[in-house]
């Protein structure tokens, strides 16, 4: 008689349940581990980074099928392969109808392809969907941690800012040069922001930040860890959380009613906190409050993520192949490109069209939106939006696609939050 006959159904119906719940403790671990913690890890190829997130997400995305904790989920697949079919169509109009303006690259198409092909597979009813924000939380508050001492021993002379600057061995297995890893507070300073250690940028510490404010406030109902997300937040000296949140907060208030009431008193106690930061920490909020207005200036970083990139596409409103797009990757090839300017929206309208970028929201929207956890997929959004260059920035898109695809609360959370 075999172990599995020997048990009585109740024993076996418990087992099998200790079996899943261990095995989503491993999924997400492994998930959190492969977009946080090993962020800074991967190769550089052809001017742009490959991050270890990717092939670490889709083996455990193969490992949790095997296990029963995952599925192809079917209307993921039906707006995959709506975005993937218009996508070839815009391809092979790109490769017969050339435009000697632009350049073609198949493997952008494959790298699009390949990564929103993780949205297909989601959890079964034997994946425990809170585990998910309670080890990302857990995680998240670590990092916030260490983004405050990173910042503080700086001024004793500790600066750990860089894995490749403190440890120079770990050059070949890091991507830290394609991005601003020496975040310094600005030109002429000696100061350098926080990016919570582990995290590649100060911009990317802030919206992991704000997700788990997000998270804790309007999904989970608490607030005992907000003074820790916001002191670290203003460590990292970056308007982009902040950002994120600002679009995404009218919008929600939108959905009803009760919604309106947690946002105005999210907004309450923001001003407050604020007001306060601004005596606590003046310089902080001062640098923040001082990039409100940066879009008017052609050098700034907002200029260069939300108004550049829409200038080609302007110009080239007026031909009807603005429907249809000039093929993947025309937008890095295109004669006219401005290196430095980088905007996802843009990528996709002139790489695809309008038909492709409608397709790509649908992908997107229809995959990261769940009901009861409605302030996280608008977030979400924003924070893809906002990121400027996150269309390929695996880290950030597998953080997303595990919050919004397999979290939830649990019963009771979900309870205290409606």
């Amino acid at each position: 008689m075999t172990t599995a006959q020997a048990l009585r159904p109740a024993d076996f119906s418990a087992a099998l349940s200790a079996q899943s719940d261990r095995d989503s403790r491993l999924f997400v671990h492994g998930t959190l581990i492969a977009c946080l913690i090993l962020q800074r890890f991967g190769t550089t190829a052809a001017g742009g980074a490959l991050f270890i997130s990717l092939p670490l997400f889709a083996a455990l995305l193969g490992w949790a099928v095997l296990r029963g904790i995952g599925t192809l989920r079917a209307r993921g697949v039906a707006l995959y392969a709506a975005f993937a079919a218009w996508t070839l169509l815009s391809t092979l109009v790109a490769l017969t109808v050339p435009d000697g303006r632009f350049g073609v690259s198949v493997t952008s198409l494959l790298a699009v392809l390949l990564t929103y092909g993780f949205t297909i597979i989601g959890p079964t009813l034997r994946f425990d969907r809170a585990t998910v924000f309670r080890l990302f939380l857990a995680y998240t508050r670590v990092i916030a941690a260490a983004g405050i001492v990173q910042f503080v021993v700086q001024f004793v002379g500790i600066r750990i800012f860089s894995f490749m600057v403190t440890v120079p061995a770990l050059k070949p297995v890091l991507v830290e040069r394609e991005f601003n890893f020496n975040p310094i507070l600005h030109y002429g300073s000696t100061i350098v922001r926080s990016n919570g250690f582990f995290l590649l940028e100060p911009s990317m510490f802030s919206q992991v930040l704000v997700i788990a404010m997000v998270i804790d406030y309007f999904i989970l109902g608490r607030v005992k860890y907000l003074p820790l997300y916001l002191v670290a937040y203003l460590l990292s000296f970056s308007g982009t959380g902040a950002l994120t949140l600002a679009l995404a907060i009218p919008f929600y208030a939108c959905l009803s009613a009760r919604n309106f009431g947690r946002v105005a008193g999210f907004v309450v106690a923001g001003a407050v906190a604020l007001i306060l930061g601004a005596f606590a920490f003046p310089e902080q909020v001062g640098s923040l409050l001082s990039r409100t207005n940066e879009l008017n200036y052609s050098g700034s970083s907002g200029y260069a993520r939300f108004i550049g990139p829409f200038l080609p596409i302007a110009e080239l409103s007026h031909e009807a192949r603005i429907m249809v797009g000039w093929g993947p990757g025309a937008t890095e090839r295109y004669l006219y490109h401005v290196e430095g300017t980088g905007n996802s929206i843009a990528k996709l309208i002139l790489d695809y069209g309008i038909v492709g970028i409608a397709a790509f929201l649908a992908l997107l929207v229809g995959t990261l939106w769940r009901r009861e956890t409605a302030i996280l997929t608008v977030v979400a959004l924003t924070t893809f939006v906002v990121g400027g260059g996150y269309l390929l920035f695996t880290p950030m898109l597998v953080l997303l696609f595990l919050l919004c695809i397999w979290g939830g609360p649990a019963a009771d959370d979900a309870v205290r939050a409606a």
